[in-house]
């Protein structure tokens, strides 16, 4: 008979896509008045290529806020699925600082959630190059060794919570007699997808567990 042999596929599929990774790079450059930042994401053997991309921040006024354009990419197909252009203000800060309260508000323990679920996260690579200068030899020597500590310091912290498979690869130039900051990071990770899958299962039960968490979660990502 057919059937059991197509089950039998069907099956092996299943456990192949579940057992594979989903990698993440993320590359942030800063380079005098140029920003630039992308996030690739890619799943199922590769097969599945997608890419967030800001290439252009614009800092306006404090009252005018920041313009940014991003650009969501198919990879696979090599090309823009959707742009657009968007005003970050301090009213739309103070919206999303809200629709992100709600939300936390109607699920059970999302910290809880939220950590266990990065601790299924694997850094397999971090680069983070800077190169500093204020303009006095002695002054960039000291901003050197403060700009060294706050890196250290940020990714101790960070990979309290996510394990790091490889030593992270840090780097801080001083520019001495000139004024200049340029930084750039990358960050590729892996987390497989049962992970995610049951990451996903176990935050629908947290949301259901909450009275109208479920409705309010319907509501504000419809409306979002």
């Amino acid at each position: 008979m057919v059937w059991p042999w197509v089950a039998g596929v069907a099956v092996v599929l299943l456990v192949m896509l579940i057992s594979s990774n989903v990698k993440v790079s993320l590359k942030v450059v800063r380079k005098k008045n140029n920003d630039d930042i992308v996030l690739d994401i890619q799943g199922v053997f590769g097969l599945v290529k997608k890419r967030f991309e800001v290439p252009v921040i614009i800092f306006k006024s404090f009252s005018e806020g920041v313009g940014i354009k991003t650009e969501y990419v198919d990879k696979t197909k090599d090309e823009v699925l959707m742009d657009a252009e968007k005003k970050i203000t301090k009213r739309s800060i103070k919206e999303a600082f809200d629709i992100m309260r709600n939300l936390l508000s109607h699920c059970f323990q999302f910290n809880e959630w939220l950590l266990d679920t990065l601790k299924h996260v694997h850094c397999t690579r971090v680069v983070w190059k800077t190169n500093v200068g204020v303009g006095d030899a002695a002054e960039t020597a000291l901003t050197t060794g403060m700009v060294w500590g706050l890196k250290t310091s940020l990714l101790g912290f960070l990979f309290r919570f996510i394990k790091l498979d490889t030593r992270p690869e840090i780097m801080v130039i001083p520019q001495f007699n000139e004024v200049k900051f340029s930084t750039e990071v990358l960050c590729l990770a892996r987390i497989r997808m049962y992970f995610i899958l049951l990451a996903g299962l176990h935050l629908l039960f947290r949301i259901i567990k909450i009275k109208d968490g479920w409705r309010t979660w319907q509501r504000v990502l419809f409306k979002a």
